[in-house]
């Protein structure tokens, strides 16, 4: 059980891209490192067992806390790629250019480098597997763990059975673009957030500023009074 829990953890960088440059020996190395780190820190700054059993438990997780936020925009900008990439086939297929030809250049329509890799990788194998496409779906889909990524191998599996793809391309490019949507609105209410609180503190900081002197001089003439 053991063996599996690494293995699945390998499985999981693998996945992200090692994050890092951590495959799973130095992801645990470092989790350890820092929360040795920080217990010794607690130690000698607080004097404290409990502070220093505290910290080291937040350092050991916060290797984890940047892979999630990692993953997720990192899901989100291959997510964007893959919108672009299916655009491109479904305008490429519609004019009746070969699904092995449309994947050819569809690297460029990609930021992500891992995502950019894998495509160069994925088309370069359907051809040399004399246009298996399933294998080199599934080469393409084990280094994900991306739903997007997953229902649009799903969608290329569809065309090596029936030769018609673009109708499912089409609705994958729709919900892709639906979900793009939502996080650029989610964005800008964040943004807006932002800024009021901003705001908010400036105007507090303003505020103070200016009555201070006022309520220094009505303190002190208080003062005088009850003298």
């Amino acid at each position: 059980e053991k063996g599996d829990f690494i293995k699945t953890k390998e499985i999981f960088l693998f996945k992200q891209g090692y994050p890092l440059k951590l495959d799973v020996i130095r992801y645990y190395l470092l989790k350890i490192i820092l929360a040795m780190l920080f217990f010794v820190a607690g130690v000698v700054n607080y004097n404290s067992m409990i502070y220093a059993v505290v910290l080291a438990t937040l350092a050991y997780f916060l290797v984890d806390i940047y892979i999630n936020v990692n993953k997720k925009t990192r899901d989100s900008e291959i997510c964007n790629d893959l919108l672009n990439v299916i655009n491109s086939i479904c305008l490429q297929l519609a004019a009746h250019v070969s699904l092995k030809d449309s994947l050819k250049k569809q690297y460029e329509n990609c930021v992500d480098k891992d995502f950019k890799k894998a495509m160069i990788e994925f088309s370069t194998s359907y051809e040399l597997s004399e246009l298996n496409i399933d294998y080199a779906i599934q080469r393409l889909n084990e280094k994900f763990d991306i739903l997007e990524l997953d229902m649009f191998c799903n969608a290329l599996s569809e065309y090596n059975k029936s030769g018609e793809i673009i109708d499912i391309l089409e609705n994958l490019s729709e919900t892709l673009q639906a979900k793009h949507i939502q996080k650029l609105k989610q964005g800008t209410r964040n943004k807006i957030v932002y800024i009021t609180f901003g705001v908010i503190i400036a105007l507090t900081n303003i505020i103070l500023l200016t009555f201070y002197p006022l309520f220094i001089s009505v303190g002190q003439g208080f003062e005088n009074i009850f003298k």
